[in-house]
C-alpha cells in the first residue's frame, strides 16, 4: 500500500509599502538658523524575502529598508539620527498577543546586529538644500517558531541637532513596524515533521482476516491544520488484474475512517506540532480471494486552516 504526504499551501497577499510622503518647505532667508524637521513616518512593514512576511520555515534572511526625511531650513548644519527599540536599547520585538518575535535594527546594507540595536546616522544639510534622507534597515532573525498572523512592534526615532559637537534633541517620533507572520505547514512520515519522507509502503505479505499495519507521521504547523485523506479505491486493496476487493478498516490517532470513494475525507484537525498514526485493519477471510497483489494508494492532505 502507497502512502503520500502532501501540503496544501495557503495563498497569503503580498504586504503593500506605501512610500512616505515628503513635505517641502519654504525658502530659507540669508539670516534664518538651521531648522530640522522630520516627515511623519508610515508604518515600517517587512514583507519579507518572497513577499510574504516572515516565514518560519525558511533560512532565508531579508532586510526591509526603511527611509527617515529630514526637511530642512535657514543655516546649514550637521544632525544625527537615531534608531532605538521603543522602549529604549535592547531587544527589539513585535508582538501578537502573547506571542513574540525578534527583529534587529541595523545600518542600511550592513550584516552586523548593533549593540542594544541602536542605530546612530550623522548627516549634514547645507543652507539651500530643503531635504534629506537618513536610510537604516529592519532585519528577522530565521528559525523563529511563532503562530501564524500578524506583529506589530515600535522604534523610536530621535532626530539631533549636532552642531558645534554637541546633541540637542530636536524631535522624537514612535514608528509602527508591522509583519505578518505566514501559515507554514511541513509533514513527514516518521517522528521527525522535517525529515522529508513523503511517501512510504504498507506491505502486508500473505494477507488474513485481522493482519493489521500501521505507519506513523509528524506534522510541525505554526496554525490550525486540518488532514484530509484520499483513498484510490474508495477504501479497499483492489486486485492487479480483477475488479475483486478486500476491504480494510482505518483508522487515524484509533478513530475508525470510512474514505469516501473518489474524494476527500476529513481525519482529524491539529494545532502546532503533532504526531499521528494511521492504522490499516484486514477487515473479511482472505482464504477464497483470487490470488494476486492487492493494492490502494492513499494520500494524505494538510492543510493549514
Amino acid at each position: 500500500m502507497a502512502l503520500t504526504l502532501a501540503n496544501a499551501a495557503s495563498a497569503q497577499d503580498d504586504i503593500a509599502q506605501s512610500p512616505a510622503s515628503m513635505a517641502v518647505p519654504g525658502e530659507p532667508s540669508t539670516t534664518d538658523p538651521c531648522q530640522l524637521r522630520p516627515v511623519p513616518t508610515r508604518a515600517i512593514h517587512y514583507r519579507g524575502a518572497r513577499s510574504r512576511g516572515y516565514e518560519s520555515a525558511s533560512d532565508r534572511i531579508h532586510s526591509e529598508l526603511a527611509t527617515i526625511a529630514i526637511e530642512h531650513g535657514g543655516d546649514g548644519c550637521t544632525y544625527i539620527v537615531r534608531i532605538e527599540p521603543d522602549g529604549g536599547p535592547g531587544q527589539a520585538q513585535m508582538h501578537s498577543g502573547p506571542n513574540a518575535l525578534a527583529f534587529q535594527i541595523d545600518h542600511a546594507g550592513r550584516d552586523s546586529v548593533q549593540a542594544g540595536n541602536v542605530v546612530e546616522i550623522q548627516g549634514s544639510i547645507p543652507r539651500g538644500q530643503r531635504q534629506r534622507q537618513a536610510q537604516f534597515q529592519i532585519s528577522l532573525p530565521p528559525g523563529q517558531l511563532v503562530p501564524a498572523g500578524q506583529y506589530t512592534g515600535r522604534v523610536m526615532v530621535s532626530l539631533y541637532d549636532s552642531r558645534d559637537g554637541g546633541q540637542e534633541l530636536v524631535t522624537r517620533q514612535s514608528v509602527e513596524v508591522v509583519t505578518r507572520v505566514a501559515p507554514s505547514v511541513t509533514a513527514s512520515f516518521g517522528s521527525d515533521a522535517r525529515g522529508g519522507l513523503r511517501s512510504t509502503t504498507l506491505d502486508f505479505g500473505p494477507m488474513r482476516k485481522g493482519l493489521e499495519k500501521s505507519v506513523d507521521f509528524a506534522v510541525d504547523a505554526n496554525t490550525l491544520y486540518s488532514i484530509y485523506l484520499l483513498s484510490q479505491n474508495g477504501g479497499e486493496l483492489r486486485h492487479e488484474f480483477t475488479s475483486t476487493g478486500i476491504a480494510y478498516d482505518l483508522r487515524i490517532d484509533g478513530k475508525l475512517v470510512a474514505p469516501a470513494p473518489g474524494a476527500e475525507t476529513a481525519l482529524v484537525k491539529g494545532a502546532t506540532s503533532s504526531q499521528h498514526r494511521l492504522g490499516i485493519l484486514i477487515r473479511p477471510d482472505t482464504t477464497h480471494a483470487p490470488a494476486g497483489k492487492y493494492t490502494d494508494r492513499l494520500t494524505l492532505v494538510i492543510a493549514g486552516d
